[in-house]
């Protein structure tokens, strides 16, 4: 599963590296290194919608508060 995090200038102030950050450990504690594969990108074209994050091609806009909740529902609730 290809996970892609933006960390252009917008999602960048909106707290991009704190989400890099959560799921990079919650890929850890789950035990799931092999299976998701975390990159980052420059602008996903969505500013105006916080943290652009996509799972094998969908588009979703994160915050650093929501990260936990996304991880379960949209990543360990794939695998």
């Amino acid at each position: 599963m290809k996970v892609t995090i933006c960390i252009g200038s917008a999602c960048h102030l909106r707290g991009s590296k704190e989400i890099i950050q959560k799921m990079q450990q919650l890929v850890r504690t789950n035990n799931v290194a092999d299976k998701v594969d975390l990159n980052g990108a420059f602008c996903s074209g969505n500013c105006v919608n916080g943290v652009c994050v996509t799972v094998d091609g969908e588009l979703f806009s994160l915050s650093p508060e929501n990260t936990e909740s996304f991880f379960e529902k949209e990543i360990m609730g794939r695998l």
